[in-house]
């Protein structure tokens, strides 16, 4: 006889956002209404993106043009803040003003480091989304303050 899956409820959720990964605010905002959790958006602003940017070497494609440019970190950066405002604005406009229940972050850390310290400030049972799929099908119920680096790196 198989067993049956034990019943969690989710306290936390934890929404990773990365540059040039727009999420789903909407669904995550839904989710986090749905099962009366807490929701953290977390814009993770990846520091070895941020260093690759900074290397000679580096360059961009635009589009449509398809021309070739050098990567400017300074506009990477400020494309980067601009969308994590527009992120915020997208689920405040859906679940109001923080703090109630909700707030969002913006990270500079590579992602695995700004999950970790996301799951360290407040453990509760908590849904982690990564930044790229479906919310509804990409996540993870955490149920410990801590997971490997492997795991997060292959998830994140």
């Amino acid at each position: 006889m198989a067993e049956s899956e034990e019943e969690v409820r989710i306290g936390r959720i934890i929404a990773c956002f990365a540059p040039g990964s727009a999420g789903a605010p909407q669904v995550v905002a839904r989710m986090a209404r749905e099962l009366q959790a807490e929701l953290l958006g977390l814009f993770v602003e990846d520091v070895e993106l941020l260093r690759f940017a900074g290397m000679p070497f580096a360059a961009e494609v635009g589009f449509p043009s398809a021309a070739r440019r050098a990567m400017d970190v300074g506009a990477l950066e400020r494309q980067m803040r601009a969308q994590a405002r527009a992120l915020e604005e997208a689920l405040a406009a859906i679940l109001g003003p923080a703090p109630e229940g909700w707030r969002f972050r913006v990270e500079r850390a590579t992602p695995s480091q700004a999950v970790s310290a996301a799951l360290a400030e407040g453990y509760a049972p908590a849904l982690l989304i990564p930044p790229r799929g479906d919310p509804r099908a990409a996540r993870l119920v955490v149920r410990k303050p801590e997971l490997s680096d492997a795991l997060l790196r292959d998830l994140l």
